[in-house]
């Protein structure tokens, strides 16, 4: 467990709610440094589908945890527990403020919440999933894993078992967060969240988006976990000539907008978010949890 005099600030939200921006106002002002919480922006050469921080951001404030993997390879809650907390001690013992920031629930209460992890795959778990429904796979998953939960083809079932043997089981968690936790929820009605998402996947087709897709897939294979992500799903049918750009788009943004309820549904679960209806409001509160 981190050591309960570190003070840690939590932002979390789902896709395109501002996190970032957020984040980057933040730690300018009260002397942090980002650890980004996504199960996306892990992988290495995946830089616009992802929105991973530009490099102008990042050259602003310290970023963690970017660049870890490469597609193909996945990354459990629990690495990601251990490889967050060591970062934590890290800024604290340099006298910044560590900033938790991201839209992967389960990575993020990995960490607030303290969850232990078993060291390696339980004997003979691969047998017992293989005894269970799709449907069943997919609530196993969904409740164990959420990043992997949302970032999978769930109707897969080869894809459900291989996740949930790498996700780790859940041997124990806090109830409530670590002491000296401050966790800051960003959420935005419907229609704003959908023209938030427009916006950025023009954006990403304009920084090259269909080019990176179409290098991930010649590089590391069209069956590769990390284009199972909503955007490169989307973008792989327009890649490979069977959609229009226009199609693409809008599958895009369906994906994206059913990624936005599953995270929310996750969140909502946690009882400890300090909800902020305009991101204004968390100076305040970052002030007062700091004692400044």
């Amino acid at each position: 467990m981190l050591d309960k005099n570190i003070q840690i600030i939590t932002i979390l939200g789902p896709t395109a709610s501002g996190k970032t921006d957020l984040a980057l106002a933040l730690t300018a002002k009260y002397n942090g440094e980002i650890i980004c919480a996504d199960s996306r922006t892990i992988y290495r050469a995946m830089d616009i589908g992802t929105a991973k921080p530009s490099v102008e951001d990042q050259a602003k404030v310290p970023h963690h945890l970017l660049d870890l993997i490469d597609p193909g390879e996945t990354l459990s809650a629990g690495a990601f527990k251990r490889l967050a907390e060591a970062k934590i001690v890290e800024i604290s013992k340099r006298g910044h403020v560590p900033f938790l920031v991201g839209g992967s629930g389960l990575y993020i209460d990995a960490v607030i919440y303290d969850y232990q992890f078993p060291l390696a795959a339980l004997p003979g778990l691969r047998d017992q999933l293989e005894m269970l429904s799709d449907n069943e796979l997919r609530h196993k998953l969904a409740a164990e894993d959420e990043a992997q939960f949302v970032r999978i083809d769930t109707n897969n079932r080869r894809r459900l078992i291989r996740a949930l043997e790498t996700s780790g089981q859940i041997l124990s968690k806090r109830d409530r967060q670590l002491p000296n936790v401050l966790t800051l929820g960003l959420r935005l009605n419907k229609e704003v969240m959908q023209q938030r998402i427009e916006k950025r996947i023009e954006k990403m087709l304009q920084q090259g988006l269909l080019n990176e897709v179409k290098t991930i897939g010649d590089t590391y294979g069209w069956d590769s976990e990390a284009l199972s992500g909503t955007g490169y799903r989307a973008f792989r049918a327009v890649v490979n000539g069977s959609k229009t750009v226009a199609e693409g788009v809008s599958d895009n943004v369906h994906g994206d907008m059913m990624l936005v309820k599953k995270q929310m549904t996750w969140f909502r679960r946690n009882p400890d978010i300090h909800w902020l209806d305009k991101p204004s409001e968390a100076d305040g509160l970052v002030r007062d949890f700091l004692g400044m």
